[in-house]
């Protein structure tokens, strides 16, 4: 399971990953993604998974 988000978002992200896997995420900075936030659709800035 892997979530991308920004900044806003990121707390939200780990809560979200912890309440599925029952584990902590790793986060990593994701830099130039094209990929879009989970929760708002800006660009995402983090990713949190494994």
């Amino acid at each position: 399971m892997m979530i991308f988000t920004c900044e806003e978002h990121i707390d939200m992200a780990i809560d979200e990953y912890v309440d599925e896997t029952e584990q902590a995420p790793d986060v990593m900075f994701v830099d130039n993604s094209e990929k879009l936030c989970h929760f708002c659709e800006k660009k995402a800035v983090y990713a949190v998974g494994c």
